[in-house]
């Protein structure tokens, strides 16, 4: 027997910081997939990827399922989501095979209990929830639900340069830098919910380029400032970044012809730094089956 699961990607976070002494994020979902296929076997089978096995293990331990079973199951992760970038590479796999177990043992859960099993395995990220929401990555704590934004797109900038959240967070001094930020994060909070509400791109760009600028005391992204003037120059919402990651985000329109700033890109030679520049479609968040 097979069982499918998929999750989207996202591009990095709409914001990301302290509210109250705890870190929240809003992170958006794309058009790009981690999709998991799992089977049931006569024989046993190898571990398979260390972060989905222990997803099966969660799924079963909350279902009191004998252990044992484990064995029997593989692994297949189809992904086309860019490793240690900041597009919950990770959160997806992980995600899609949660959702591939419960298909599997014929069980359900909602997308916030989805979304605290998976923070047992790592800090992990809003899109598995249909709706956009003030998100905390540690306990999967929603203190507040935005609405659902599944409109615009965004150009996408891809380095070489790869950054694990798990690096990031064991940063000596991380916490503090993040609680400097905390008020102009409050209020990038406040922009970002009524851009949602009102589904005003331009009120959520605000927001997310407040958010990537309060980020740099945390880690630099390289030629944030000439993205954000070229951003502006040429019409886009503004910009967003993997706050612990290494893309950085042009939020547009969907009608919006990309193919005019990424030409802007080329000609300062910030594509010698992100060597990957691509658009993708913002959806709705949430776990998918077959």
């Amino acid at each position: 027997m097979k069982s499918r699961g998929i999750c989207p990607a996202s591009c990095g976070e709409f914001v990301q910081g302290i509210i109250k002494d705890k870190e929240y994020l809003s992170s958006y979902a794309i058009d790009r997939y981690s999709i998991v296929t799992l089977e049931e076997r006569i024989e046993d089978v190898k571990k398979g990827p260390l972060k989905s096995r222990k997803a099966i293990e969660e799924v079963f331990k909350y279902f009191n399922l004998p252990k044992k079973e484990l064995k029997h199951i593989s692994i297949d992760i189809n992904s086309e989501i860019p490793i240690s970038k900041g597009m919950a590479s990770s959160t997806a796999d992980i995600g899609a095979t949660i959702k591939a177990t419960l298909n599997l043992i014929g069980k359900n859960l909602d997308e916030y209990e989805i979304s605290r099993l998976a923070t047992k395995i790592e800090p992990t990220d809003s899109i598995y929830i249909k709706e956009n929401t003030i998100f905390n990555p540690l306990d999967a704590n929603v203190i507040k639900k935005l609405g659902v934004l599944d409109t615009g797109k965004v150009l996408i900038l891809e380095p070489n340069e790869t950054l694990s959240t798990k690096y990031i967070r064991k940063k000596e001094n991380y916490n503090k830098l993040k609680k400097q930020n905390k008020y102009i994060i409050e209020y990038a909070f406040k922009l970002l919910e009524e851009g949602i509400k009102k589904k005003d791109l331009n009120l959520i760009g605000q927001a997310c380029t407040i958010s990537s600028i309060a980020n740099e005391n945390i880690h630099k992204k390289k030629y944030l400032n000439e993205i954000m003037d070229i951003s502006k120059e040429y019409g886009a919402y503004g910009v967003n970044i993997a706050h612990s990651g290494t893309v950085v985000g042009i939020l547009l329109e969907s009608d919006m012809n990309e193919e005019i700033i990424k030409t802007k890109l080329i000609d300062r030679k910030i594509n010698k730094k992100y060597k990957k520049i691509y658009t993708a479609n913002i959806i709705a968040g949430g776990l998918r089956s077959d």
